[in-house]
């Protein structure tokens, strides 16, 4: 979950700084950026490089380019054995994103993440090492629909190796088992759709996740319901074909059948969405959440 929360804030902050990179075909500083008090009032450079050497012998340089649909910056600051570089930039058509890597004698690390503010999708990797060991950590998931699902790995130096994953959806924060998708585990994810991901839709069951029909539509065949542990009833509906819900349970081979009776898989999706199918050899009954980003379903196991 604090990943998550990163990531996200991540996203949001850069909201205003790529606003601001649009307007007027300039480059508007945001507030406690780096310094152009020597700059002219009337016009902004298309490029602007900074380096300065501060306490204790810290060598730092910054460069910042307007590419005329937006903007990047990037510093690196040195000192002995130490070294780190940062990057971040946001562009007109709403995507964002930032990174960083650095050095020293006692280690690495390198993270980064990348957004967009239009539609609220935001990614995130990151990985280190030390004499102690390593780690690698990833996520994606939605800002506005509060949505996340991320996996890490860390390995000691004993060779002992660990694995976690985070799912949050709905408010609610789950720690479980990804069960690994059989068919797109091996295959692009959204290949069968020209490569183009699914995102939400408004007014429509799940987004339109399960299929393009209005929540209470006439055309959409009620499949049951379903009381979750928030004692709030979801109701569940038949998925349509060809629809990426259909694509998912597809790959699992699991069969939709109304929720109600016990011993089930539940799946819980986007917007408050829930559909049941038959437990298999790959999926057995309960409850799962969905990666919409990767086609996959995670154990709803609520974090301790």
């Amino acid at each position: 979950m604090k990943l998550r929360t990163i990531a996200a804030a991540a996203l949001i902050a850069a909201l205003p700084i790529a606003a601001a990179a649009g307007r007027g075909g300039g480059f508007a500083r945001p507030s406690g950026g780096f310094d152009m008090h020597n700059d002219g009032g009337g016009s902004h450079p298309q490029s602007y490089s900074h380096s300065s050497t501060g306490a204790y012998g810290t060598n730092r340089s910054t460069t910042v380019n307007n590419t005329g649909n937006g903007y990047n910056r990037s510093t690196t600051a040195t000192n002995g054995g130490y070294s780190r570089t940062s990057s971040g930039g946001a562009s007109n058509n709403g995507n964002v994103y930032h990174s960083s890597s650095g050095s020293s004698p006692y280690g690495s690390h390198n993270s980064s993440t990348n957004g967009n503010y239009n539609s609220g999708n935001y990614s995130h990797n990151g990985s280190g090492s030390n004499p102690y060991g390593s780690y690698s950590d990833s996520g994606s998931g939605n800002a506005y629909n509060h949505t996340y699902s991320g996996s890490g790995t860390a390995t000691n130096a004993w060779g002992q190796t660990y694995h976690t994953n985070t799912y949050a959806n709905n408010g609610y924060v789950y720690h479980g088992a990804t069960v690994s998708n059989p068919v797109y585990g091996g295959y692009p994810v959204w290949g069968w759709n020209a490569g183009v991901a699914w995102y939400p839709a408004p007014y429509y069951w799940g987004g339109g996740f399960w299929g393009a029909f209005a929540i209470g539509a006439a055309s959409a065949a009620v499949y049951g319901s379903i009381v979750a542990a928030n004692n709030v009833t979801y109701t569940s509906y038949q998925i349509a074909p060809e629809s990426p819900g259909a694509k998912l349970l597809s790959s699992y081979n699991l069969q939709q059948t109304p929720c109600g009776p016990p011993n089930l898989v539940a799946i819980y999706g986007p917007n408050n969405s829930v559909i049941c199918a038959h437990p298999n050899a790959l999926v057995a009954a309960g409850n799962y959440s969905v990666n919409q980003q990767t086609l996959t379903i995670t154990s709803e196991k609520p974090a301790s």
